[in-house]
């Protein structure tokens, strides 16, 4: 096995001492993008992931699992006991080699280990410590624990997902976690590109919590902005806009349209267009849902008569509307713009063979990692403390500027060409370590986002009120410039001579029709970094077809996994993929910042959304091509944790409950007062034989549960030892003491909008300084000043380009 010596980020060496999901995908991401990992592993059981599976056939093998195999790739692996005095003596000689640590203990926990961060800075001033946990190391709940179950709970995001009739769901797949992971990777970059500029360590600590809360997203802003407290609905798209997954006479088709125009090509194209027109309709929201949308959902199910999927796929294509596949794991080893970019990878391992598993989920013109296998348990031991004996500059001291350091970003310029979600999420991550990011509208096409779930009162301009517009765009600054025009285009091409990086996702088509290419941008900057996020990429067939975050939440595999057992896919009830490949693609951006600062040369990264989805279900990816295992869609159940469920409290409202030891078993057995449970005779003494009685035992508990408060009886069983989880909607999150703790929430003043509070990044820098709290811009608000400030135009030259409608405040549309 050979280390990438060629990816962005080699010469970062990184020690995973992480168990889990987050904390393993967050440095296999590392990984794969050229760092050194070296995974600490304990003697003779290795990670716990090694023992769950799912494994090829009966027997468990430590070598064999799938998700160990997909979370530990580009890693080498050493055995070490870290609650020894010698393992710690040993951990000490290599910490002081290495760069980043990566954890999933609490600050506190590893305190108690006799690892916490100002032990580990003594032993190296320069490190960076990244903890990963569910409720993140301070704050009144930071000892609770956690699973992709109750974080789904406790970050909102079950409260969305499901049908109203039966209990709340966990999303498909581990997303939860794994979405933790990709942001701690993100703010892991960021801290070893702030210490690139000031020299100085840091430690990041990471809230699974706060990474669904932030993936949500909806249930604090429409309570605040709308007064709606969303409850779930997820048999229909979110409401970022109208969508339905439904049957085919082969195969789930997506019906989704994000805008009112998409909206009307969709009845169109079903041969339904007297709906929008009909009075009965009128008014129908995915925000406020109610029979009316049911009443859609049939007349859209008759249109579908003896079509299929594909078919529907394809020709709704060339109408520019964004229907999309929902493939099972199989079907996404063969899906086409999939395998026409080589996004799958074979790695051949000793013991289970040629293993296809998700690649990287973009191509770039500078550099192009890949991941290698993962390790056997403690295959590199030898090796790695082998390169002690080498010549090593001992660790410098390292002055923390009276314990502060410059934002990790702080000089960088960003223009945001990007639209909708998935761009704008990338570039907010920026802004908010402390990039100067110019976002890049036109008064004829402004961002669509604007209009998702507005106020419309006459208090604020519509464009100006969208809750999820003025999350995302936050620490931004706006200008408007008309692209079509020669005279915008000309501008854009000054403003990227003074840039380091420019984000868009569009289809690969439009910045060539704007005379906008790579090509053309580099030879005005030869360092720019060109971020391109489309759909499916820009080298496949597919590569102008139309995506949004619900067709690539669908096509990704993520709607084949969410959803009740035996029952038809759904929605995650979120805004669908844009979340996803938005931090992926931030991820990227850094990486192809780090490989500038080594080599000082630009790149263009062209991301495939839909590879960035996939990336997130790689388990159960890996499961399929190692073991031929597709779970399907499974509710809220867990192939090893008995229970695991999502249970009924008083008010209607729910309680998530997740026991992953025997331990955690009895000691709810006990808190229910159910004495035939604790027998050493019973039949449920075994998880295995938990999960097969499974229907009883969540009868007992949902009975019990039914007179109880969510909230005091998430806290009693937390300080039982169990893991337990409310299901928080938007007023139970901004009101909860440890989200407020923690500053999970940016208050911001809008004009005509008022005081909102907007979902915080879910991390927290120790050192780095906070950057200004800035609102997302008004349309064009900044134009002006910028250009003036960076192109040296007069105020006659700015009135006239106002003139012409090269750039504006209004759009034209509202003119009419």
């Amino acid at each position: 096995m050979t280390l990438d010596t060629t990816g962005p980020l080699r010469g970062l060496k990184i020690l995973d001492i992480s168990e889990g999901i987050a904390g393993p995908f967050c440095a296999k991401l590392l990984g794969d993008l050229g760092a050194d990992v070296v995974k600490i592993e304990t003697p003779r059981t290795g990670d716990q992931s090694r023992s769950i599976g799912p494994f090829p056939g009966d027997k468990p093998d430590i070598e064999l699992s799938s998700s160990f195999f997909f979370l530990n790739t580009s890693k080498r692996s050493v055995v070490l006991d870290l609650d020894s005095e010698a393992g710690l003596k040993k951990l000490q000689a290599l910490i002081r080699r290495f760069d980043i640590i990566v954890s999933s203990d609490t600050a506190a926990a590893l305190s108690s280990r006799g690892m916490g961060y100002e032990q580990l800075r003594e032993w190296n001033p320069g490190v960076i410590l990244t903890t990963i946990s569910g409720f993140g190391s301070f704050g009144p709940d930071s000892g609770y624990a956690s699973s992709h179950l109750i974080a789904c709970a406790v970050g909102g995001w079950a409260q969305l997902c499901g049908v109203p009739d039966r209990e709340p769901l966990q999303v498909g797949g581990t997303i939860a976690e794994t979405l933790t992971g990709a942001f701690a990777a993100a703010s892991t970059l960021l801290a070893a590109l702030g210490r690139t500029a000031h020299g100085g360590g840091e430690h990041i600590d990471v809230s699974a919590q706060e990474a669904v809360l932030t993936g949500a997203q909806m249930p604090t802003l429409l309570y605040e902005y709308l007064d709606i407290v969303p409850q779930r609905y997820s048999s229909v798209g979110s409401g970022a806009g109208a969508a339905y997954i439904l049957p085919t006479s082969k195969g789930y088709i997506g019906l989704n349209a994000l805008t009112g125009a998409q909206w009307t090509m969709l009845c169109d194209f079903l041969g339904l267009s007297d709906i929008p027109d009909n009075p009965r309709f009128e008014g129908i929201s995915w925000t406020r849902p109610d029979e009316r949308l049911e009443e859609i959902r049939a007349a859209f199910q008759a249109a579908l008569q003896d079509r299929t999927a594909e078919d529907l796929f394809h020709e709704a294509q060339t109408w520019r509307i964004p229907f999309g596949l929902v493939p099972d794991l199989q079907e996404l080893y063969e899906f086409p713009p999939l395998r026409e970019r080589g996004f799958f990878v074979e790695l051949e391992h000793p013991v289970a063979g040629s293993v296809e598993v998700p690649g990287i989920p973009f191509k770039s013109t500078a550099t192009q990692p890949g991941p290698y296998r993962p390790p056997l348990l403690g295959e590199h031991t030898d090796e790695v403390f082998s390169e002690l004996d080498e010549p090593n500059d001992p660790p410098k001291a390292v002055s923390q500027n009276g314990e502060s350091n410059s934002s990790p970003l702080d000089g960088l310029r960003i223009l945001d060409l990007s639209m909708f979600f998935a761009g704008p999420v990338a570039a907010q991550i920026a802004a908010d370590a402390g990039a100067e990011v110019i976002k890049v509208e036109s008064v004829q096409r402004i961002d669509g986002w604007r209009g998702s779930a507005s106020m419309w009162d006459g208090d604020v301009l519509p464009w100006e009120s969208s809750p999820y517009f003025n999350w995302v765009n936050r620490s931004k600054r706006g200008i408007t410039l008309n692209l079509t025009d020669p005279r915008g285009a000309d501008i854009l091409k000054e403003l990227v001579q003074k840039s380091d990086v420019l984000i868009e996702n569009y289809t690969p088509r439009v910045m060539q029709k704007f005379g906008l290419s790579y090509a053309t941008l580099r030879e005005l900057n030869p360092r720019l970094i060109m971020l391109s996020l489309s759909g499916f990429g820009a080298d496949v067939a597919w590569r102008d077809y139309v995506a949004f975050g619900m067709s690539t939440e669908q096509m990704s595999g993520i709607a084949h996994l969410t959803g009740y057992e035996d029952d038809a896919p759904l929605f995650t009830g979120m805004t669908g993929g844009d979340i996803f490949a938005g931090v992926m693609g931030a991820n990227a951006l850094f990486a192809a910042l780090h490989h500038r600062n080594l080599t000082g040369q630009g790149q263009h990264i062209d991301l495939s959304q839909l590879e960035a989805c996939n990336l997130y279900i790689g388990e159960a990816m890996t499961a399929w091509s190692l073991a031929e295992i597709d779970p399907g869609r499974t509710g809220n159940a867990h192939p090893a944790y008995a229970p695991q469920g999502i249970y009924p409290c008083k008010q209607e409202k729910w309680i998530a409950i997740c026991c992953k030891t025997d331990a955690q078993w009895l000691a709810l057995a006990a808190i229910i007062d159910r004495p035939e449970w604790l027998a050493a005779d019973s039949v449920f003494t075994q998880a295995k034989t938990r999960s097969s009685n499974r229907d009883e035992i969540d009868r007992t508990i949902g009975a019990w549960t039914r007179s109880q408060d969510h909230l005091e009886l998430m806290h009693r069983l937390q300080k039982s030892g169990i893991p337990a989880g409310a299901v928080m909607a938007g007023p139970d999150l901004l009101a909860d003491s440890h989200l407020q703790a923690r500053g999970s929430f940016i208050a911001q003043d809008r004009p005509g909008v008022g005081v909102k509070h907007y979902p915080n990044q879910p991390y927290r820098f120790r050192f780095a300084e906070p950057v200004p709290n800035l609102r997302a811009p008004l349309l064009g608000e900044h134009t002006a000043e910028i250009l003036t400030e960076l192109v040296g135009l007069s105020p006659d030259e700015i009135t006239e380009l106002t003139t012409a409608d090269v750039i504006g405040t209004i759009p034209l549309a509202a003119r009419h």
